[in-house]
């Protein structure tokens, strides 16, 4: 039933968000150039009044957020499990109330003038039920929510 919805809302998404890159303006897709020089293969989409850029690089799946003017807000590195957490998110996670519960996501999220996050995305076992913890990198729970119903959990309403 998970991977049914998580396919339903890959499918919306990609309908309802793609954009072309001759939709983008050119001070954008400079910035990005000017942040990953290397990166080739990009895919945009819109969320609210920001361009995103997804693409991978140094082999994790990345999403840039930029506003209109092309000025980077936020920046997304998944790295799907918590080899990459800080130690000190991993010591509060696994010794916190939710360490039993499946670990679906990890995820990176930066930002140009506030303290990085890191987001683990929890499913509970035999449960539709799911999870968002918000730790900053020195290891604080700065929130936990409910996501089962959510959809764009880490988008532009969430952050931005």
């Amino acid at each position: 039933m998970k991977l049914f919805k998580y396919i339903l809302l890959f499918i919306g998404l990609q309908i309802n968000l793609n954009t072309s890159a001759e939709n983008v303006p050119t001070a954008i897709q400079d910035s990005l150039k000017a942040l990953y020089p290397s990166v080739q293969t990009i895919g945009w989409n819109t969320d609210q009044a920001y361009y995103v850029a997804g693409f991978r690089h140094n082999g994790f799946d990345m999403k840039v957020w930029f506003d209109t003017i092309g000025h980077w807000v936020m920046k997304q590195t998944d790295w799907q499990v918590m080899d990459e957490a800080p130690e000190a998110v991993w010591h509060t996670f696994t010794f916190g109330p939710y360490s039993t519960d499946e670990v679906l996501d990890v995820t990176l999220v930066e930002f140009p003038q506030k303290e990085s996050q890191v987001v683990i995305h929890l499913g509970e076992d035999n449960a539709e039920t799911e999870y968002q913890l918000f730790y900053l990198t020195d290891g604080e729970l700065i929130n936990a929510r409910n996501v089962t119903n959510l959809t764009n959990i880490l988008g532009a309403n969430t952050f931005l």
